[in-house]
């Protein structure tokens, strides 16, 4: 099975130089561009369903993609051996960016000025919750629940493996012999934030909590994994050709706690 992430593309809120996480904000009319080229990226690759968080600006890139994708050839065919369903946004607040508390609207200088707070994450960055938010523990947690569902409609479990419920609707002799397999040539798309997407890559990919804030994402960048046999292949990160031309987003603090 393919697992595609894609960022949303830039929103008002990425350009205002503040923290941005679960606030609404729409797409710019540079997000707006990112988000049909990742549309246009992956229309020949589907069909598939598009996860989302629930918030407007993954929503609209995420509509973007559903569009491409509906007027993709294969659609409603039979492409490949699979069959082929229409398309549709699957909004789920589990997917949000991380709850930033306190902290939400504000400035980078601001949360710097928390001497308090920033001691406590230099500390334990993986578990030190925001004021009134969350930490990002918090927010793989919540993000794993919704990726290992995602995973389980296509009978694949979050190891790559077969899913408890594929294993326990099988039939003996194909658990037996190991002819037992998710269906080839399924795929799913996420459209998410920078958090979430952190989270599912650190997560598969074994980064350590200390190092959280290694990897980054663009908006409208897409991740893909792959997962069959009980591995996880993480086959690309954060991939960007499609967005060549369409000028530069504003620069973001590298090591803010969200970027939206």
């Amino acid at each position: 099975m393919k697992l595609f992430l894609v960022r949303h593309g830039q929103s008002t809120g990425n350009v205002g130089g503040t923290l941005i996480g679960q606030s609404d904000h729409p797409l710019t009319e540079l997000g707006e561009a990112q988000a049909r080229a990742a549309a246009e990226r992956l229309a020949p690759l589907g069909p598939m369903p598009v996860h989302c968080s629930d918030l407007p600006r993954a929503v609209a890139t995420a509509e973007h993609i559903v569009r491409a994708l509906a007027e993709s050839p294969g659609v409603g065919a039979e492409l490949a051996g699979v069959a082929c369903v229409p398309p549709r946004v699957i909004p789920d607040p589990r997917l949000r960016e991380i709850d930033l508390g306190d902290y939400e609207g504000r400035s980078w200088e601001e949360f710097e000025a928390d001497e308090e707070l920033t001691a406590a994450f230099v500390v334990d960055p993986y578990g030190t919750r925001l004021p009134n938010g969350e930490s990002l523990a918090h927010l793989e947690t919540r993000v794993m629940s919704a990726v290992g569902e995602i995973l389980a409609a296509h009978g694949v479990g979050p190891d790559g493996g077969l899913s408890a419920d594929a294993v326990a609707s099988a039939d003996a002799s194909a658990l037996a012999t190991g002819f037992l397999t998710a269906e080839p040539g399924e795929s799913a798309c996420i459209v998410a934030h920078d958090g979430p997407i952190r989270a599912i890559l650190n997560h598969y990919l074994g980064v350590p909590p200390e190092k959280w804030w290694t990897l980054s994402t663009t908006h409208g960048g897409v991740s893909l994994l792959e997962l069959a046999g009980g591995w996880v292949n993480v086959r690309y990160v954060n991939a960007t050709s499609h967005l060549a031309g369409l000028g530069d987003a504003p620069s973001e603090p590298a090591d803010e706690p969200a970027a939206g």
